[in-house]
């Protein structure tokens, strides 16, 4: 062989059989070589042949696309970004004018995709795109409407996508940036891809489009995941649920619903009327912390008047001041008189305004970075500490580009947040939801239509998980406050609580219930949101009683608000396993409507019966020594951290209790299987009661000169 091979036709003809028979054989190796990127939830794939998978390894589900052309390139890195540590695989494609990134995150079930222009390009071939989607699989998103309501059974072009199974599991795909031209396509043939609207149809070198991608267990977990990826992008903290006056105590307000909304005592005027407000408020021992100015407060449409168009034919704002006939010494001089912070609501810019001869607008809104400016300190200067932005589904919107719809919030935010002024958005689409993870004084908004009602009550709710998700708190929007239900939905919202009512009409006792002497709000660590059976049982359209629930955490231990009502005449009841409610132990349910409870023990579950068609009751764990701490009864949240400051238990129970300037004597009551042992380690004890049926002790204790009393209860 050696001699023949010495031969150079013989050799020829050996390379040339070796390259006949093997080289198929390593072409097709090398078309099949891919690169991988996954944790302990996610892996992608990425092959030369240009197909990228992505398998969410507990459930086998599979979403797999290609990419227009052979990659030229491909590559495993490793990095960190605002999210966390990753691992990635890239693929250059497109005639290496395009970049295609996917960032698996090591501790965390959550992917990025990314796609990079390299160079100026049109706006096509979008990546991701996904063959199918999971089959079989239920689905939750939000419509491209006003307040993107929620829906069941499709899923909405502007994001987020949830789809679940049976056991809750759940996938989350959404935009993650460019929010408000972003969008998300599903074809009848079940196709589905994310991109830049189509409408933009050049996009420059250097950009970047994002895909967020996030599986979890249970619907409340998976939105907060998904929340807290957008939020670390955007560079946003969640703010506090008491963060600012706003948020922090009860309100009125004078928008669509309530009583002085285009309307006013004719004997007192408009300014009057709103001061007769404050002062009965102040009589009944409910004090405000702010007031509410609708739309009505400034001139709007041709003739430059407050009422011109009203509520039925609305129109845009003339000038952003204050109507000189309704105030005529101007906002900063009512601001003075009414002597509290206010809340201004804003529309969008009339055709006939002569702002736009004097700024740069796109669409109906004005972009012009000095409008901001002398907009925030003419606020500023009035005592206005949040600016409410309506109607950003429609009319207050730019023209649809890559920069003015950005640079539209972007400058609102700046110049607010200069001058120490929070922000509401109100009628806003699911884009906005998402947009706000970039502004970190957009705090508040409107997830359901006005004037808060039983009507609003599941498309608040589920509209609250969109919100919460991405940092903000929802606002009901107003009722009136001898609407008790309303008024324990507001609260439970852990957001504002504003009431709109006429004079003379107000019910203090009820307002009571959600607030100190103060006007602090006494609220849940985290709003009230559908627990996540809801989702299975809505999406296949099982006709259940509403059940939501929110959350106060001590350490370990958790306290559940939990609020279910009928959404059928037939419905009278309920029962929910303490498994559902995310419970383990035995519990003291509390009934806050008929004031008795009773132990349900591990593994049980929850009756709650509809008297007036709706249950509220209060779940306190008990600890080995047969003890629960119920609170502070009297107010709808009784354990939230403006009353019991503290919770500890070691066997004993040891509470801080916050009391308000006024409060000399405040009712904390418990559950004890036998008569328990109250001590006051600061403060002082005035009575202690003991009921053997219900076996609910009830303690009057007075505060320390700190302001705060201490309680200990210990099994005798």
């Amino acid at each position: 062989m050696k001699k023949d091979l010495r031969n150079p036709w013989i050799f020829a003809l050996t390379l040339w059989l070796a390259f006949v028979f093997l080289a198929p054989c390593v072409l097709a190796q090398k078309s099949n070589t891919r690169h991988t990127s996954e944790n302990r939830v996610l892996r992608v794939t990425i092959k030369t042949d240009g197909t990228y998978e992505l398998v969410f390894r507990s459930v086998g589900w599979r979403l797999v696309g290609r990419l227009p052309e052979v990659s030229a390139t491909i590559q495993t890195t490793h990095g960190k970004d605002a999210i966390g540590s990753y691992q990635a695989v890239s693929a250059v494609y497109l005639g290496r004018s395009r970049t295609a990134e996917v960032r698996i995150y090591r501790s965390l079930p959550v992917a990025l995709l990314r796609d990079t222009w390299n160079t100026a390009s049109r706006n096509e071939y979008p990546f991701p795109t996904f063959e199918n989607l999971p089959a079989g699989l239920m689905k939750f998103s939000y419509r491209q409407k006003t307040f993107g309501v929620y829906e069941f059974g499709a899923l909405g072009p502007e994001g987020p996508w949830s789809l679940f199974d049976k056991l809750g599991n759940v996938m989350m795909l959404s935009p993650a940036d460019h929010f408000l031209v972003s969008r998300m396509n599903e074809s009848p043939g079940g196709e589905a891809d994310s991109r830049i609207l189509q409408t933009i149809q050049t996009l420059p070198a250097g950009f970047s489009h994002g895909t967020l991608l996030v599986f979890a267990k249970g619907m409340n977990q998976t939105f907060s995941a998904w929340g807290s990826a957008l939020l670390a992008l955007g560079g946003k903290q969640r703010p506090a649920n008491d963060a600012n006056v706003v948020l922090a105590k009860l309100g009125y307000w004078t928008d669509n619903g309530a009583r002085y909304y285009y309307k006013f005592d004719p004997q007192l005027g408009y300014v009057g009327t709103l001061l007769a407000v404050r002062d009965q408020f102040k009589k009944l021992g409910v004090p405000l912390g702010y007031m509410q100015l609708d739309s009505w407060w400034y001139p709007k449409g041709v003739n430059a008047r407050w009422n011109s168009a009203g509520s039925a034919l609305p129109d845009g704002e003339y000038t952003y001041e204050a109507d000189k006939e309704l105030f005529p010494d101007g906002l900063r001089a009512f601001h003075q008189s009414l002597g509290m912070p206010m809340v201004t609501h804003a529309r969008w810019i009339s055709t006939a305004s002569p702002y736009r001869d004097r700024y740069k607008m796109s669409g109906n809104v004005v972009i012009d970075p000095s409008f901001w400016k002398s907009t925030a300190e003419y606020l500023a200067a009035a005592g206005a500490v949040t600016y409410e932005q309506d109607w950003l589904d429609r009319n207050a919107q730019t023209e649809m580009n890559l920069q003015d719809p950005r640079t539209f919030l972007e400058n609102m935010s700046e110049a607010m947040l200069s001058k120490g002024i929070t922000i509401q958005y109100c009628m806003p689409l699911p884009s906005h939801y998402m947009a706000s993870t970039q502004y970190l004084n957009v705090q508040t908004i409107r997830p359901s239509n006005d004037r808060f009602n039983r009507e609003q009550w599941d498309a608040f709710l589920y509209d609250s998980q969109l919100a919460s998700a991405v940092g903000l708190w929802p606002w009901t929007d107003v009722f009136l406050s001898n609407e008790l239900p309303n008024l324990i939905l507001s609260t439970l919202s852990a957001g504002p609580v504003g009431v709109g009512d006429a004079l003379g009409e107000t019910n203090a006792q009820n307002l009571k219930g959600a607030i100190r002497r103060d006007g602090l709000i006494v609220k849940a660590d985290s709003p009230l949101l559908p627990i996540n059976s809801m989702y299975r049982s809505d999406a296949t359209n099982s006709g259940t009683p509403m059940v939501a629930m929110s959350t106060d955490t001590f350490g370990d231990q958790s306290v559940r608000y939990v609020f279910a009502y009928a959404r059928s005449a037939s419905e009278e009841s309920t029962t929910v396993p303490l498994s559902s409610l995310e419970l383990s132990g035995s519990v003291f349910a509390y009934d806050w409507v008929t004031r008795g409870g009773e132990v349900i023990p591990e593994g049980g579950s929850l009756a709650m019966r509809f008297a007036d068609g709706w249950d509220y009751q209060i779940l306190s764990p008990v600890n080995g020594e047969g003890l629960a701490l119920l609170g502070d009864t009297e107010k709808f949240v009784p354990l939230g951290k403006q009353r019991i400051a503290a919770l500890e238990d070691r066997g004993t129970l040891t509470a801080t209790i916050k009391f308000a300037v006024g409060e000399d004597m405040l009712t904390i009551s418990g559950y004890s299987s036998r008569s328990p042992k109250v001590k006051a380690i600061q403060g002082k004890l005035n009575n202690t009661a003991y009921d053997p049926q219900t076996k609910i002790f009830r303690v009057q204790v007075a505060p320390s000169s700190s302001g705060e009393a201490i309680l200990q209860v210990s099994a005798r």
